[in-house]
């Protein structure tokens, strides 16, 4: 996904509005490959901001993944905005502290680069199927937001983790 730039540079053009889609198959996230369910969406704008660019946009997608608890199949839309500086030469950091800046090397802007390098930041933290979601028995491996559990009559209060032995002492 590009977007040539090269008219912002002349005198006539001062933005350049966008809205593009790209059908990606899956997407690398903190070493987690995701099958997208939808096209990357982007739309936005590109404007003068002096020398440089200031790229204003939003993304949206859809991916399927495991519920972080019960392990249910969930679909999770993801949808954030982007603003950033596309800058063609050298730039103080220190200038830059509260928005990114993306150094660009030509016209055509890779926009999947930039909504990869932006991606960590605004994906959610917990893929859950609901935020009410009770998970797995971790004796039995029933879902418990759909059965109850099978072992909860078969737990022997004396076994205790070892290594939680002292605190059971304390309940005496």
């Amino acid at each position: 996904m590009k977007l040539n730039i090269d008219s912002l540079y002349g005198k006539e053009i001062k933005s350049i509005d966008f809205d593009l889609s790209e059908d990606v198959s899956s997407i690398e996230f903190s070493g987690v490959e995701y099958n997208l369910i939808s096209p990357i969406h982007l739309a936005g704008e590109v404007s003068k901001a002096g020398r440089n660019c200031l790229l204003e946009a939003e993304v949206e997608f859809a991916f399927k993944t495991s519920c972080g608890r019960c392990l249910a199949d969930i679909e999770v839309p993801v949808k954030y905005n982007i603003d950033a500086y596309l800058m063609k030469e050298d730039y103080d950091e220190s200038e830059f502290e509260d928005i990114d800046v993306f150094k660009i090397d030509s016209s055509d802007v890779d926009l999947m680069s930039i909504i990869n390098s932006t991606l960590s930041f605004n994906m959610p933290q917990r893929l859950l199927c609901s935020e009410y979601c009770k998970g797995i028995c971790s004796g039995c491996g029933v879902d418990l937001n759909t059965e109850n559990c099978k072992c909860e009559d078969s737990i022997d209060v004396d076994d205790v983790d070892p290594r939680f032995a002292k605190l059971k002492e304390l309940l005496k």
